[in-house]
């Protein structure tokens, strides 16, 4: 069995694989990561990274642990030489099809009360640079019991 958090950051992966022209978006996200120690594979673009950041626990109500938890998503995108769309719109394209997907289930398949996007960051621009995108922060509130972190 996993964690609450486990379970939320497996569904946050699963909800931004879904974002496909298929599917109804105007873009298809061709890679979601887990962020990992030795490195992403950047190769496949738009790719997404998730990673956990900050949480805060609060021991109420009994016998409930209340969480806040904050999720990094970085967007990588690499445009071709011979496109001539300005890079911040196809930036906009891609961040609106991520706050559809986010917001289509905002308990996260039940394990979680609430999700918000809390901040958008681009990267720091360059010219030449070999990728562009921005770093989406959310806050995920949700709950477990304070014995059991695997129950809700």
């Amino acid at each position: 069995m996993s964690t609450v958090r486990e379970n939320i950051i497996a569904n946050l992966k699963t909800t931004l694989e879904a974002i496909t022209q298929a599917n109804g978006y105007n873009n298809d996200i061709a890679s979601v990561q887990r962020w990992m120690q030795r490195g992403n594979i950047l190769k496949s673009v738009p790719c997404i990274v998730i990673s956990a950041g900050q949480e805060d626990k609060k021991p109420e109500p009994n016998p409930l642990m209340t969480c806040r938890l904050s999720v990094y998503l970085e967007l990588y995108l690499r445009q071709n030489e011979t496109d001539q769309t300005p890079t911040d719109s196809l930036i906009n394209s891609l961040l609106g099809d991520i706050e559809k997907a986010l917001m289509l289930d905002y308990t996260r398949g039940s394990f979680a009360l609430d999700t918000n996007i809390r901040a958008i960051m681009p990267f720091e621009t360059q010219e030449g640079q070999a990728n562009a995108g921005a770093v989406i922060e959310i806050e995920i509130l949700y709950q477990h019991q304070q014995n059991n972190p695997e129950e809700g």
